[in-house]
C-alpha cells in the first residue's frame, strides 16, 4: 500500500492511506468483527463516515480515532465521543466536509465552526448535569444528617427565598411590560 503524509490534530505523520479491518484488529488486539461492527459505529459518532472508509479500507483518521478509542473505558465512550468531536470536526471542517458533503469552502468553514461550538456547549451540558447529579447526591448525604425538624426549617426557608424571588421576577417584568406599552401609546 502507498503511504501518504496525513495532519492530525496539528501533527503530520505519514502512514498507509488505507487498512483493512483485519490489520485494524490486530493492531488493537481485537477481531475484524468488533472493528466492522462495534468500533466503527463508534467512531462514526466522531466524523463522517466518508472519512473513515475509501472503498473496503478505513483511512488513517479512522485508524487514528481507532488507536484513541481503544484506550477509553467502555462507561467513558460517550464522553470520549463528545469530546472527539470537539477536537476533530475542525480538521474536516476547514475542507468543507460537514456531515459527510462536500460545500463550498465559506459554508463548511461556517458549519464547521457552528458545529464545533454545538459541540463545546453539549459537552458543557453533560459536565453540568454530572455535576449537577452529584450535587443532587450530596443533597441526599446531607438530608440524612439533620433531624426532621431541621429539614422542616431549612425548606421553609427555601420557600420563603423562592416567594421572594418570585415576586422580584413578577414585578420587574410588570414594570419592563408597563414601560413598554406606555412608550407605545406615546409613540
Amino acid at each position: 500500500m502507498d503511504h501518504i503524509p496525513y495532519s492530525v490534530i496539528g501533527r503530520t505523520v505519514t502512514e498507509q492511506s488505507t487498512y483493512t479491518a483485519v490489520q485494524l484488529g490486530e493492531q488493537f488486539g481485537v477481531s475484524e468483527a468488533t472493528i466492522r461492527n462495534r468500533w466503527f459505529e463508534w467512531i462514526a459518532k466522531v466524523a463522517p463516515e466518508p472519512l473513515l472508509k475509501q472503498g473496503s479500507g478505513y483511512t488513517n483518521l479512522a485508524w487514528t480515532l481507532l488507536e484513541e478509542f481503544a484506550q477509553v473505558e467502555k462507561r467513558d465512550r460517550e464522553a470520549w465521543v463528545i469530546d472527539a468531536k470537539v477536537r476533530y470536526s475542525k480538521e474536516w471542517g476547514n475542507v468543507g466536509v460537514i456531515e459527510g458533503e462536500l460545500m463550498p469552502q465559506s459554508v463548511g468553514g461556517a458549519l464547521a465552526t457552528l458545529q464545533a461550538s454545538n459541540a463545546d456547549a453539549a459537552l458543557a451540558l453533560a459536565l453540568e448535569m454530572e455535576q449537577v447529579l452529584g450535587f443532587n447526591a450530596q443533597l441526599d448525604l446531607v438530608e440524612s444528617e439533620f433531624s426532621d425538624a431541621e429539614l422542616e426549617a431549612i425548606r421553609l426557608r427555601g420557600a420563603r427565598r423562592g416567594i421572594a424571588q418570585f415576586k422580584i421576577e413578577a414585578q420587574a417584568a410588570a414594570d419592563t411590560y408597563n414601560q413598554l406599552r406606555q412608550k407605545a401609546m406615546d409613540g
